[in-house]
């Protein structure tokens, strides 16, 4: 008797990919409900010291200090945070080349653009519900690796001479007989073979996801071989 189950390798990928889209729905959870709060709050504390300043995008991430720090991240290191990446990123984004020279136009500018920097939070709500709406997609992309597989697990697909039978299959034994047509096309390349019975019913066997379909299809092709040469030719 020839016997396909669960092609072990496809499953470990499968429950691999369903890890990462779980792992990034934990990642998404706490970043848009604790760890981008907490930044915002951070924000909040030195906000103030922040905006009593005058200093330019360039002045506050140089690192001229003896202890190596910009004065935008000693702002932050005062209040007992650390200074937001994001917050980093826009304002390096703002600095003036230094092709411009001494543009007043262009330091009035990047004022007004410090300033609403400074008066927002790092993360808008946006963000946060951004987040959030990540999580659920990455949710039910895991649920839905996990539970195909979970579907695909228990089902066998068997071939002797009495028949097709197995979960695969259905409840009952299917006669040979009974086969009326095969589709080869996507035999070689892709190892999915379909079968059409006579009732118009059709099963797919994929020899991807289950493993020794082959040995099945070999017995299918000695049982139906008017079929089989059917699809050679094909």
């Amino acid at each position: 008797m020839a016997e396909a189950k669960l092609n072990r390798e496809y499953a470990l990928r499968i429950l691999g990919v369903g890890a990462v889209m779980f792992g990034m729905c934990v990642w998404s959870l706490y970043d848009g409900h604790i760890g981008w709060p907490k930044v915002n709050r951070a924000m909040e504390h030195v906000r103030p010291a922040l905006l009593a300043t005058n200093l330019t995008a360039e002045v506050w991430l140089s690192r001229d200090g003896d202890n190596g720090l910009s004065p935008l991240e000693e702002a932050f290191r005062a209040a007992g945070e650390k200074a937001p990446s994001k917050l980093i990123k826009h304002i390096s984004e703002i600095r003036i080349p230094e092709q411009s020279g001494d543009d007043a136009a262009l330091k009035e500018r990047q004022k007004q653009q410090l300033q609403k920097i400074f008066e927002g939070p790092v993360y808008s709500s946006h963000d946060l519900q951004a987040q959030t709406v990540q999580a659920l997609i990455t949710f039910f992309l895991g649920a839905w690796a996990w539970g195909s597989l979970a579907l695909k697990a228990g089902k066998r697909f068997c071939a002797d001479d009495t028949g097709l039978h197995g979960s695969g299959f259905g409840k009952e034994p299917i006669p040979f007989a009974s086969i009326s047509k095969i589709d080869w096309s996507a035999w070689e390349e892709k190892g999915i073979l379909v079968l059409t019975f006579g009732n118009g019913a059709r099963i797919k066997l994929d020899g991807w996801h289950f493993s020794d379909m082959r040995a099945v299809v070999d017995v299918v092709k000695s049982r139906r071989p008017d079929l089989a040469e059917k699809g050679k030719k094909a």
